[in-house]
């Protein structure tokens, strides 16, 4: 099976996906009946593909950066701008979308803990690596308020807070824990069937590359098996139902990680700096495009 997608491929697949996901939730946001429904829940199929994928290229980010504190202040200073103007457009009483980006959380949030659980986790001193702990519990608490477990009813609060909630509070710690468990049994398993000397004859970075996707991918075809399950013990028409069943299509994305060479593809500072700044700037657009049809 020849491998056909670099990172950077697999970041525009990724960040295609994403447009329609967003695109589908903005037509229901401002125009919501029946119909809209529909095109957001099939718009949202689409953008599965987006998480998975993200997810899998900050741990293969991780492996390959060359400076960990450079790659946290990149994540940390887009958490800040997307927090910033979540935290604007929150607070506009004629937009009504306080509950609605509290809800959404801020996606950076998701990336700088999933790094932060891997930077700790591998970590040889026994005391830092159980302080990778800590990130999980954060997304826990932050589900808490989400789902008004710990209830906040003023808006402005909620507006703030909604620049430190995670997107995918549930999802994402499921996902990192996942191919933490899946990787180790299988390190276990390839160490006990293959004794040191059959190790060093061959191409390491590739075997541990392929170790790293494969387990991966199993992570993502348990969690998509959770959600589905998961849809047959929530009977109600919550968001958390509708969130189940969308999120079962996490399982599209191995078809694309499964072509990933390990290679960076071609990229430069613009390239790079084009793709932190996507997510913004489309988010942006979207949603005022959307809005401004929603006036006439």
């Amino acid at each position: 099976m020849k491998k056909i997608f670099s990172s950077n491929a697999l970041k525009l697949i990724a960040c295609l996906s994403m447009v329609f996901d967003h695109i589908g939730k903005a037509i229901y946001l401002f125009f919501p009946n029946d119909t809209t429904y529909y095109v957001n829940f099939a718009f949202s199929i689409v953008g599965r593909l987006a998480l998975p994928i993200f997810i899998f290229l900050i741990i293969e980010g991780f492996i390959h950066t060359r400076d960990i504190k450079k790659y946290f202040l990149r994540l940390g200073i887009m958490a800040i701008i997307v927090g910033v103007f979540e935290i604007i457009f929150a607070s506009i009483p004629s937009l009504a979308l306080t509950d609605f980006i509290y809800q959404a959380g801020n996606i950076f949030i998701d990336l700088i803990l999933i790094l932060l659980v891997l930077y700790l986790f591998n970590n040889k001193n026994l005391k830092i690596k159980l302080l990778s702990i800590l990130p999980i519990l954060y997304f826990i608490i932050a589900l808490l308020f989400q789902n008004d477990t710990i209830y906040i009813g003023n808006d402005v609060g909620k507006a703030i807070l909604s620049a430190f909630l995670p997107q995918y509070a549930f999802v994402s710690p499921i996902i990192v824990v996942l191919y933490i468990v899946i990787k180790m049994i299988y390190d276990y398993i390839i160490h006990k069937k293959f004794d040191d000397k059959v190790l060093q004859t061959i191409d390491v970075d590739a075997f541990n590359r392929d170790i790293r996707a494969k387990s991966y991918i199993i992570a993502i075809c348990v969690l998509s098996l959770l959600m589905y399950l998961l849809t047959y013990f929530v009977t109600d028409t919550t968001i958390l139902n509708t969130d189940c069943v969308v999120n079962t299509y996490f399982l599209i994305s191995i078809i694309f990680i499964c072509f990933y060479n390990g290679k960076l593809g071609k990229t430069n500072i613009y390239i790079k700096s084009a793709y932190y700044l996507f997510y913004p700037v489309h988010l942006g657009i979207i949603f005022l495009i959307t809005y401004l049809i929603s006036l006439l």
